[in-house]
């Protein structure tokens, strides 16, 4: 049997370039679902969810009435930052 691609593996180079070219040049209030924050952090959409049950991971908002699930630019940035940090 197949494995079953996820929209990443779908995804092209070019598209992948475009989200990490937008998500640079947005404003740090600026929201994002978890498949954008996978390609520009290069990062398993299967690891943000992980963190999320364990609640040691990136802030995250679900809109009322709504399954999403959405970052702010300048929470990934700080949690990456203090992730990298000596």
């Amino acid at each position: 049997m197949a494995k079953r691609l996820t929209k990443l593996d779908r995804m092209t180079q070019e598209e992948k370039n475009a989200v990490t070219q937008s998500f640079w040049n947005a404003p740090d209030e600026a929201f994002f679902p978890p498949e954008d924050v996978a390609v520009v952090f290069n990062i398993s959409l299967s690891w943000l969810q992980a963190k999320r049950c364990k609640g040691d991971g990136v802030p995250f908002t679900k809109p009322e009435g709504t399954r999403k699930v959405l970052y702010t630019k300048k929470d990934l940035l700080a949690y990456f930052n203090k992730r990298n940090a000596p």
